[in-house]
């Protein structure tokens, strides 16, 4: 019984827990049902909460259009790009960013798969974004749940984010981007968003130290290969890169290799683990790639072969700010001199026009022949340390007050233009550009001395019809009162004066002074406008008021040409009296190939052919017999060439112009004297002035040639219509015949006589008695009266004579 019992409270302790058991667990799943259910109304009640918001935030952005978005994400900063006139490279513009454009079938596909399995695994499969990545966001903006809203961006998502939008870390943002995502996916390819995404990512810093963007730009950068070549340890550092481009960059800000690589090299075993995971390579390939020795291949710091740092960049850089500027302010429909006046107005389209050229992969083609270019900077600067002395500057330092010193060398400059297109094929417009930028070709004006007779005084007279090579000038003193009250009293080199009349030929050929000044009064006297003859021949740089002094005519400037204007100058002589304006850009054209800018000739008549020719032949003589007669033993070659050689005050600067059939070439030299005065003195052991500048400029003749063959020394300059040859009296520049002088006696002219070339239009003159332009009252009557005086004769001169007559007689007298 008792057994039994115990049995019976056994089962109903057993029969209890179920009960327990069964009642807990209903308890429990009405819970969990209950839990499940407020869970899942929670999350809908957050996911419409979220989704409305995400309607909220982007109901105001507006969907971009196709053309918009491919005009964004397309939208890269490359560096504009410098190039010879055969094509080849000059330079990239310098700028804060490196980049290289490159097209997805020129990289290596180790590089294509790496970025898919570390950046964006799924990349071939979403539309622009993934859904778990979107419902954290959502969760975060529902819940309140602090800090930065996060979820995994995919490579469209990444490149929309670099492109368009902000780096902001709001929702707003990130609802915008994925917005933006989705069209992007919409209306582009994969294969042209992981192009565009290769090409804009960043990528830290070359071995130069440059930063750079695009996988290209890091390929050549890094290891000196293109994209396409690298292998695969090479691919998979380059694909880590951009996650932390200056945590993983092998170099340091000036381009030199950290002492540290473990960071890079670390992110590089992930990208090769993920592409091993994601079946791109099997676990040998991982293996080797993951303990190939990469430092090894970081390449050190290079000496760029198109550094900036040069006359030539800095030259062809600010002519192309200039167009740039000039073209937007057409553009604008305003004048290109809008901005004379106005500096704050010039500065901001120069900042703006400096940007534009630094971002926007122009290709600028420059006339500058390399070969030649190239030549004339090795003459240059083989020959400076010839041409003069270099002296020591001693000065006060404004900003420090301590007396210092620093080197003050000669300085060159030289310029080759084509005449009848104006291109600027070669320069020199310096030496030693790291000590000293001032650019001597294109910027400094000087003194241009007797180089300016031909321009401003023979040319504009010969073809104003008051002058012809034969005529003569009068080589007299002048002495004229100047507004500061101090006289200018003009003399001949080394001071002498012939006090007589010589031809004007002559005067040029030996660069005389003084006869040169009476040409230019005489037009001034008659209101000739000799500035619009400077102006057309592109010499902008002297001043109006200038031409009405008359020490101009012999090259006593305030502010003078720059070397570029004068050999441009002087090449409207070996183009028939028509000036071509000198260039130096070719064109422009926009990184997709269109032409942005073409350089259209602009010609102007200066002389007519007749008038040029004339002058042309008179600087014929100063190459032949003249003032530079010394280069016909320094050429290598044989060569039809006029020119002019120049000496300033002072011998400050030393000039020589020289024309030939095709091309028009000119060699300067002096000194800047930024602190000190300086001059290129014959006795300063370097030898006469004007012998060592010729010297230069027949080195670069040579080396041109050499460079060029024919460019010198082909050609011809051919006869024109309107010339006529014809003879006059030597001594007087005219015809032959009767002139009535003021005292009422009549003269008859005549003696030896001189053939020369003549106008047709303006043949020789008449006998008159004021025979020539800017001749004085006393220098016609002093002529006239030395020409009409009877030279006095010798007494036993005259003796011998009587007696030999009377014997001719008696002789004669006998016969008869």
């Amino acid at each position: 019984m008792k057994k039994h019992t115990n049995k019976k409270k056994k089962a109903s302790l057993i029969t209890f827990g179920l009960h327990i058991f069964n009642v807990s667990y209903d308890v429990v799943r009405q819970l969990l049902l209950s839990f499940v259910l407020l869970f899942l109304l929670a999350g809908l009640f957050i996911l419409g909460i979220g989704t409305g918001y995400f309607v909220y935030v982007t109901q105001d952005i507006p969907a971009p259009s196709r053309q918009e978005l491919k005009k964004s994400i397309g939208q890269i900063t490359l560096p504009s790009k410098f190039y010879y006139a055969d094509g080849s490279l000059i330079s990239s513009v310098q700028s804060d960013l490196f980049r290289e454009r490159v097209k997805l079938k020129d990289v290596s596909p180790d590089i294509l798969k790496g970025i898919i399995a570390t950046e964006d695994d799924h990349f071939y499969e979403h539309k622009g974004f993934v859904p778990k990545a979107v419902f954290r966001a959502l969760l975060q903006v529902a819940t309140g749940m602090g800090g930065p809203i996060t979820g995994g961006s995919t490579l469209t998502q990444q490149l929309v984010k670099q492109q368009i939008l902000s780096n902001e870390v709001t929702f707003k943002r990130k609802a915008s981007e994925i917005l933006i995502a989705y069209q992007v996916e919409k209306y582009f390819t994969k294969d042209q968003i992981l192009e565009s995404y290769l090409n804009v990512s960043p990528f830290g810093r070359n071995s130069n130290g440059q930063n750079i963007a695009g996988i290209e730009a890091a390929s050549q950068g890094i290891f000196g290969k293109k994209a396409g070549e690298v292998n695969l340890a090479q691919a998979a550092f380059l694909v880590g890169l951009p996650q932390n481009p200056y945590i993983y960059t092998p170099y340091e800000q000036f381009g030199t290799k950290k002492s540290d690589q473990s960071a890079g090299v670390a992110r590089m075993k992930t990208v090769l683990y993920r592409m091993y995971r994601n079946g791109y390579i099997n676990h040998k390939t991982y293996q080797d790639a993951k303990n190939y020795p990469i430092e090894k291949d970081f390449i050190g710091p290079t000496q760029e072969k198109d550094s900036p740092q040069t006359y030539l960049y800095q030259a062809i850089h600010q002519e192309t700010i200039r167009l740039l500027i000039e073209q937007r302010l057409i553009k604008e429909g305003k004048s290109p001199d809008a901005l004379s006046s106005n500096e704050e107005e010039y500065n901001r389209y120069y900042q703006d026009a400096n940007l534009e050229l630094s971002h926007s992969g122009y290709k600028i083609y420059t006339t500058v022949n390399k070969a030649i270019y190239n030549g004339m900077q090795s003459v240059s600067e083989e020959m400076a340390k010839q041409l003069g002395p270099t002296f020591t500057d001693y000065y006060v330092d404004e900003e420090s007050g301590k007396e210092t010193s620093s080197p003050a060398p000669i300085q060159l400059a030289s310029a080759l233009i084509e005449n009848n297109t104006g291109k600027i094929l070669g320069f020199v417009s310096g030496q030693n550009f790291k000590e000293n930028q001032i650019d001597h070709a294109f910027k400094t004006r000087r003194s241009p001395g007797s180089t300016i007779k031909p321009l401003l005084v023979y040319g504009p007279a010969i073809n104003e019809n008051l002058l012809y090579p034969a005529m003569v000038v009068a080589d007299t003193a002048i002495s004229i009162r100047q507004q500061d009250g101090t006289l200018w009293e003009p003399r001949n080199y080394g001071g002498t004066l012939s006090n007589s009349f010589v031809s004007a030929r002559t005067a040029l050929k030996h660069s005389l002074n003084n006869p040169t000044s009476k040409i230019y009064l005489g037009m001034l006297e008659r209101g000739i406008k000799v500035q619009n003859y400077f102006s057309k021949m592109g010499i902008h740089g002297v001043e109006e008021a200038e031409f009405q002094n008359p020490a101009l005519a012999i090259g006593a400037s305030n502010t003078g040409p720059t070397v570029v204007e004068q050999t441009s100058a002087y090449s409207t002589i070996g183009n028939k009296g028509t000036h071509e304006e000198a260039y130096l850009i070719e064109k422009i054209e926009e990184d997709s190939g269109k032409n942005y800018y073409s350089h259209k000739s602009h010609a102007e008549k200066v002389f007519e052919e007749d008038s040029n020719y004339l002058l042309l032949d008179m600087l014929r003589d100063v190459v032949k017999s003249g003032t530079a007669q010394s280069l016909s033993g320094q050429l290598n070659f044989q060569t039809n060439l006029v020119g002019k050689t120049g000496t300033s005050e002072a011998f400050k600067d030393i000039w020589f112009v020289g024309v030939t059939p095709q091309v028009t070439l000119s060699t300067w030299i002096g000194y800047d004297n930024t602190h000190q005065a300086h001059s290129v003195y014959p006795s300063d052991g370097y030898g006469d002035s004007s012998q060592r500048n010729l010297r230069y400029w027949a080195t670069i003749a040579n080396q041109i040639e050499a460079n060029a063959p024919g460019l010198l020394s082909k050609g011809s300059f051919p006869s024109v219509n309107g010339v006529i040859s014809s003879s006059v009296v030597t001594a007087t520049g005219t015809s032959p015949g009767q002139v009535n002088l003021p005292n009422g006696r009549s003269f008859t002219v005549g003696g030896a006589m001189t053939k020369d070339i003549f106008r047709s239009s303006f043949p020789p003159l008449a006998p008159r008695y004021n025979l020539s332009i800017g001749a004085s009252e006393e220098d016609l009557h002093r002529f006239w009266q030395q020409l009409t005086t009877p030279k006095k004769k010798d007494k036993k001169s005259d003796d011998k004579k009587d007696k030999k007559e009377k014997k001719d007689q008696n002789n004669s007298d006998d016969k008869n």
